[in-house]
């Protein structure tokens, strides 16, 4: 289970970096948080837990994250993965509505717990704050619709295709990049199996792409990229 430790100077500085907090004066976040508000869980260990009452807003000092839904038949879907400085649960938040997903530390993590009763009143006092947070959860938003919309309209090849393609960022010509993490944890990410996450890789051979464990080479991302132009 994760235990609790003191902000450190580092740490107000990653919260200083994360999007609800870039805009405030570190006074403010200051007050708001506390200075003993930071969870520290080992790998595996769960932060909170779909449906359960979402007392609580977090922020990722370090670290990785993982949002995820459970089905009725204990089926597992992940949404998302999150990693230092950005932050999740701030919609449940801000209505005091259950947590919509289970977060489960992939590595051993630091994360800010900030109250989400406490939240809600320095809002009222605070609309700084309030347009921060609402921003905040717009692009978190943003961002699970072009998720839903890859999920819908592209390839399992494309879309690990373009997966691979952020990694990669502005590069050209031939690349090397490493996973974020775990292969499962990137199929299920990309709303794959394990083994038609292994099947798309060996698709992925012919645009010349090959992975050894966590290393990706890409002999050119411009072809890589597009095929995905194309394949979209």
């Amino acid at each position: 289970m994760p235990v609790v430790e003191s902000l450190t100077h580092e740490d107000w500085k990653t919260v200083g970096q994360s999007a609800p907090f870039g805009r405030l004066d570190p006074g403010s976040a200051q007050a708001l948080i506390g200075d003993d508000a930071v969870l520290v869980a080992a790998r595996g260990d769960t932060i909170c837990r779909q449906d359960e009452p979402a007392s609580s807003y977090f922020i990722i000092l370090s670290g990785l994250i993982k949002l995820f839904r459970r089905a009725a038949d204990g089926s597992i879907a992940i949404i998302s993965i999150h990693g230092p400085s950005q932050s999740f649960m701030e919609a449940e938040a801000l209505t005091g509505a259950t947590y919509s997903t289970s977060a489960e530390a992939v590595v051993d993590s630091r994360i800010v717990r900030i109250d989400a009763k406490a939240l809600r009143l320095r809002i009222g006092a605070d609309p700084k704050l309030a347009m921060a947070l609402l921003g905040s959860a717009s692009m978190h938003l943003r961002m699970l619709l072009e998720q839903i919309e890859k999920l819908k309209t592209m390839t399992a090849t494309a879309r690990l295709a373009d997966f691979i393609l952020l990694l990669a960022g502005p590069k050209e010509g031939r690349a090397e990049i490493s996973l974020p993490y775990e292969k499962r944890l990137v199929a299920g990410h990309l709303g794959m199996t394990p083994e038609s996450f292994s099947r798309t890789l060996g698709q992925l051979r012919r645009l010349g792409v090959r992975v050894e464990r966590d290393k990706v080479t890409i002999d050119d991302v411009g072809r890589l990229r597009a095929y995905c132009e194309v394949d979209a």
